[in-house]
């Protein structure tokens, strides 16, 4: 057969079908951007509560709900995404490696934890799957969102080589920026994210308690985070953490850090440590950027590690 004719068929065939096991809000969003674009056609739909799983294949526009994983041996499919919580990866895998009548010689199977890795599925790589994790960089917060905003989500891949050229080809597929990372790595990798995305909101939920407790309205709270955020992430991810830092500790002034600590010690003191380890965080900055002195430093240091 010449390399024509093989290019023919190739794009003649049809798409992979895919199993999904827990669908979530992730789960659900990469479903069906993979069956918009063309890519994937829906087999089966699995979740512990079939009501998740309904919404689901509405939410998507394809597939066939199952009530067990047992169900799932008639959903013959060559690609498998579990997407459910981490400590249920391994679990899912042993119990599917278990069902009978499922030839997973062909199948390419990955789950979308970002801590997790391959090694999980490992009872169906003995089964002669290739296996991977795929991790998309994004918040999947709102479904029916993430399908816009999608596109340029760095999606980073692990695992067997035959299944990461298939997930690589997908997910650029759908605009995803496309990386691999070492097993080893992927601690570091997603406590990264995790401070990036869920620190950030729970700093949101911090500032704006403390705006309720100097009395502002949810409304002007509001007008008054949102552009200080906007912009100060904005600078910070095109200027360097470094030379973004402003605010009282850039300026080495103690006395304002001092006068922050005494208020929210009277009005939240809960609030105290997520102050001090931030301040923590953006003392480590104010010394890369070498404008203050040690003496400034210290007096600083001195207030943020004070009980």
């Amino acid at each position: 057969m010449s390399p024509m004719d093989e290019q023919k068929n190739v794009l003649n065939s049809p798409p992979p079908r895919m199993n999904i096991i827990g669908s979530g809000k992730l789960g659900r969003t990469l479903a069906r951007l993979l069956h918009d674009a063309g890519l994937v056609t829906i087999g089966g739909i699995y979740n512990r509560h079939i009501d998740n799983s309904e919404s689901a294949r509405a939410f998507i526009g394809d597939g066939c709900v199952v009530k067990n994983l047992e169900q799932l041996t008639k959903e013959v499919a060559e690609l498998w995404m579990i997407a459910t919580s981490d400590d249920a990866i391994h679990s899912c895998a042993k119990q599917l490696a278990a069902l009978p009548d499922i030839n997973w010689q062909n199948a390419v199977v990955f789950h979308s934890s970002g801590l997790k890795t391959s090694a999980e599925l490992g009872p169906l790589k003995k089964l002669g799957s290739s296996v991977a994790s795929a991790h998309p960089a994004h918040s999947f917060a709102s479904p029916q969102r993430s399908l816009t905003s999608f596109a340029s989500t760095v999606c980073t891949l692990e695992g067997d080589e035959r299944a990461i050229d298939s997930l690589d080809s997908l997910f650029s597929a759908i605009g995803g920026q496309v990386t691999t990372i070492k097993a080893e790595a992927k601690p570091l990798y997603h406590a990264a994210t995790v401070m990036a995305s869920n620190y950030l909101v729970a700093l949101l939920g911090a500032s704006e308690a403390l705006l309720e407790k100097a009395g502002i309205e949810a409304a002007l709270a509001s007008a008054i985070l949102s552009p200080l955020m906007r912009q100060s992430l904005e600078n910070g991810l095109t200027e360097g953490a470094v030379n973004a830092l402003t605010g009282p500790i850039a300026r080495g002034d103690s006395k304002t850090i001092q006068a922050h600590l005494k208020a929210i010690e009277q009005a939240a003191p809960g609030l105290r440590s997520s102050y001090t380890s931030m301040g923590t965080q953006a003392l480590q900055l104010a010394r890369q950027k070498n404008t203050l002195s040690k003496k400034e430093l210290a007096n600083i240091e001195k207030l943020l590690i004070e009980k």
